[in-house]
């Protein structure tokens, strides 16, 4: 299958509270908004990813210290054709793997096709490189796995695709957790996280694994486009604000004027701490009562109560 979906739980606490712009709800309808649709609570994350100066074990690398890993795949290696594989499943030929791609040449991916897997291929967590643009779907990372260069640097790290299914997916380390990007969706493996500890590496941000406010599970995902990030600042990914914020829709915050603006995480416990950037927010609980994932009850997003 070449797209991948699933009808998400809608939250009415906020309009529309994160809005993403690589990383993407599994609802098109949902509470935030991706790549290719806006939604109602958290932003991108072409990654769910990051922009920073140093390599991170799940993120992208703008250094240019050392040379980049070689590939020996080429562009024309490829040819057109269309979404024809699972990637939770890899049910492609022996020496392929089933990849995302953009069957209309755009940066991101809306498809899926089988590739050859590179003759010395990088294991996830390892440096990867893209010769073309990360929409080809050429890399040299082995099977089950994606070079995650969202920014189109040229390299990046391999990312481990989800296994399992949609309604159940799973990653190969037990401390990993299935990341929903993009829109159709693609699923990712990244290290679990706290929002509100924001234990992740240099160069990541804790956010949640679906761009959508009751999204389960929270990840760490490269940094991207990191000028701006603060609270207030314009963004339009799910990883594009600095560690301790999230991108989500502007109406939501009181000065944003444009359609995501990043916002903080904030303790249920501690609800007062969203009045220091203005006196209009308020801690919107992540999860509706009783829902929420096991250790992540006091989580809270400042927004705009509507």
């Amino acid at each position: 299958m070449g797209r991948l979906t699933r009808t998400s739980v809608q939250l009415s606490t906020l309009a529309g509270i994160v809005a993403l712009a690589v990383g993407c709800s599994r609802d098109p309808k949902g509470t935030t908004a991706g790549a290719e649709t806006t939604t109602t609570t958290t932003s991108p994350g072409t990654t769910d990813s990051d922009t920073s100066t140093g390599t991170s074990p799940t993120g992208t690398t703008t250094s240019t210290s050392e040379p980049p890993p070689t590939t020996t795949m080429t562009i024309d290696d490829m040819g057109s054709v269309g979404g024809q594989c699972n990637l939770f499943m890899q049910d492609c030929p022996a020496d392929q793997k089933c990849t995302a791609w953009n069957e209309d040449g755009g940066p991101f991916p809306n498809g899926t096709r089988c590739v050859p897997v590179d003759l010395n291929p990088a294991l996830p967590g390892e440096d990867c490189v893209v010769p073309g643009k990360f929409g080809d779907g050429i890399d040299n990372c082995d099977r089950g796995s994606i070079c995650l260069d969202l920014e189109n640097t040229g390299k990046a790290t391999c990312v481990a695709y989800c296994t399992g299914s949609m309604d159940a997916p799973n990653c190969p380390k037990p401390e990993d957790r299935c990341a929903f990007l993009f829109e159709p969706t693609v699923p990712v493996c990244f290290s679990k996280c706290d929002p509100l500890l924001q234990d992740c590496s240099p160069g990541e941000t804790c956010v949640p694994n679906e761009a959508a406010l009751g999204a389960p599970h929270f990840v760490c995902m490269p940094r991207v486009f990191p000028d701006l990030g603060k609270y207030g600042d314009s963004c339009y990914a799910l990883s594009g604000c600095d560690p301790g914020n999230l991108c989500i829709f502007g109406e939501n915050l009181p000065t944003c004027k444009t359609p995501y603006c990043c916002s903080v995480w904030c303790d249920l416990e501690s609800p007062d701490s969203c009045l220091e950037y203005d006196e209009t927010l308020s801690c919107v609980p992540w999860f509706e009562e009783g829902a929420a994932t096991p250790g992540y009850e006091t989580v809270g997003i400042c927004g705009i109560m509507q």
